[in-house]
């Protein structure tokens, strides 16, 4: 064979290399990160859409804050505790966890459709162009947690607001890669204006510490 030829060969190869080099390259640090947060923020939209969806099939009007905390009092008519009824909370909990899953299953058989210039890692060029539709995979929810809070809304009135917060974790299958992808979405639950003093034992914690990690 030619010398020349096998020069031209070896240079053609080399040139491949290179090529192929620069395209990982540009992919791994241009391209993805962009994609990445782009999904990310998609996927997060997606998930708290699911939330409320889910929030909207599962309350209803008889879920009242009396119906999940009971406020005790004194004979002064003081208020001298709160007790939150677990086993409701629990249930009502688990209905929106279930309905929330569902609704992601939902999500994830339509995938996650993101304009083909968002590959481009060039950032107008970010929801431009023809769309393509990436696998979405709903693996579940992580955890749920109620949270109590307690805030001062006037002279011997209190607001206290119970919520659910709800972590969910999501996989999401680009080319050549896959990312996990966790959203954390708060639910209100139910609220109330208390009239009396609040003792400080729950203004400065909770009526049964921080958050209560709730059964899915």
């Amino acid at each position: 064979m030619p010398i020349k030829k096998k020069n031209r060969k070896r240079s053609l190869k080399i040139a491949i290399i290179i090529i192929i080099f620069i395209l990982l390259f540009y992919y791994f640090f241009v391209i993805s990160p962009v994609i990445k947060t782009y999904t990310a923020s998609e996927t997060n939209a997606l998930t708290e859409f699911a939330v409320n969806r889910a929030v909207s099939n599962t309350l209803s009007a008889n879920v009242k804050y009396d119906s999940l905390i009971d406020i005790n009092y004194t004979a002064t008519g003081e208020i001298s505790s709160f007790v939150a009824d677990q086993f409701a909370i629990n249930n009502l909990s688990r209905e929106i966890v279930n309905e929330t899953n569902r609704q992601m299953e939902y999500l994830g058989e339509e995938g996650l459709n993101i304009n083909i210039g968002t590959f481009s890692g060039i950032p107008f060029l970010i929801g431009r162009g023809p769309k393509i539709n990436l696998k979405l995979t709903p693996i579940g929810i992580v955890s749920s947690k109620f949270e109590s809070v307690f805030e001062s809304v006037g002279i011997n009135m209190t607001k206290h607001t119970l919520y659910l917060n709800i972590n969910v974790h999501v996989n999401i299958v680009l080319p050549i890669k896959a990312y996990d992808i966790y959203t954390t979405n708060q639910v209100l639950l139910a609220e109330s204006i208390i009239v009396g003093k609040v003792p400080e034992v729950y203004l400065n914690g909770s009526i049964i510490g921080k958050t209560l990690n709730l059964l899915p």
